[in-house]
């Protein structure tokens, strides 16, 4: 509706204008690693990309077909398209290829995105991820082309069902949190030289939050004494991670049909 969108405007215009401009720029806390200007631009970044992906599915509706909504899907929010996909894929189980296809597309999509906001806020770093992450979206890639070519599936406007706005104040909040705890552990961890609790930590926080995690790595990258190796194994583990946590979703909560699929892509990209 017309109101619903123009709240999903102000929303953003509140988490991008109003909030970050008056924020502090400045370093705080134990080992100076609580920065909330730096914090909040890091949900401004996630949050673009969501509404990205999540106006372009409100835009594009039916037309775009259940393959672009999985992709637009994963660019909003990839634990959500899993859940969604998945939940109608107990639904309709006759559709269980159509709607794995979906989450297979979310959960690839997924890979880029991260990369992306990577990018942005550490451009020398990003470069380093390519080769893993490329190599972790093969299966999903894969996956896609052999349905796509082999047989287009079947769509029906009433299919997709209704991703939720990313962009809610409550969600940016808790990002907001999520993101500075876990920046802390690692600006302590790199303080103290515990460099072997990184990969741990990384492990831990995909289980919750990719991009939160991600984004605190490449940031601590900027400094004298990054460990590049060290920071790609860990945001490799935390996208393993994070990709355990969405086949776990989708074989708990979907169809017989859906769970074989899943487990055999998400896996090898595991």
């Amino acid at each position: 509706t017309t109101e619903k969108a123009q709240a999903e405007k102000i929303g953003f215009a509140l988490i991008s204008l109003v909030i970050l401009p008056v924020l502090p720029i400045r370093d705080f806390g134990p080992f100076d690693a609580l920065n909330l200007y730096r914090t909040w631009l890091m949900v401004v970044l996630i949050s673009g990309l969501g509404f990205a992906g999540y106006v372009a599915i409100r835009v594009m509706g039916p037309r775009a077909g259940i393959l672009l909504t999985g992709v637009f899907g994963g660019l909003a929010s990839s634990t959500a398209s899993t859940l969604a996909f998945s939940r109608r894929s107990r639904e309709e189980p006759d559709l269980a290829e159509h709607y794995a296809l979906a989450v297979v597309a979310a959960c690839t999509m997924m890979l880029p995105r991260v990369l992306v906001a990577i990018g942005l806020i550490n451009p020398e770093f990003a470069p380093s991820l390519l080769v893993p992450f490329s190599l972790m979206a093969l299966p999903g890639i894969a996956y896609i082309a052999w349905v796509r070519f082999r047989r287009r599936p079947s769509y029906r406007p009433g299919d997709t069902p209704e991703l939720g706005n990313p962009l809610g104040l409550a969600l940016a909040i808790k990002f907001a949190a999520l993101y500075a705890g876990i920046a802390f552990l690692v600006q302590i961890f790199r303080e103290q030289g515990w460099t072997d609790g990184l990969l741990p930590l990384s492990f831990v926080s995909g289980l919750t939050d990719l991009d939160a995690i991600s984004l605190s790595i490449a940031r601590a990258q900027t400094g004298e004494r990054a460990t590049p190796i060290l920071a790609v194994q860990a945001i490799v583990l935390a996208a393993v991670a994070n990709t355990f946590l969405k086949a776990g979703l989708a074989i708990s909560l979907g169809s017989r049909g859906l769970k074989p699929r899943i487990a055999v892509v998400l896996g090898a990209t595991a």
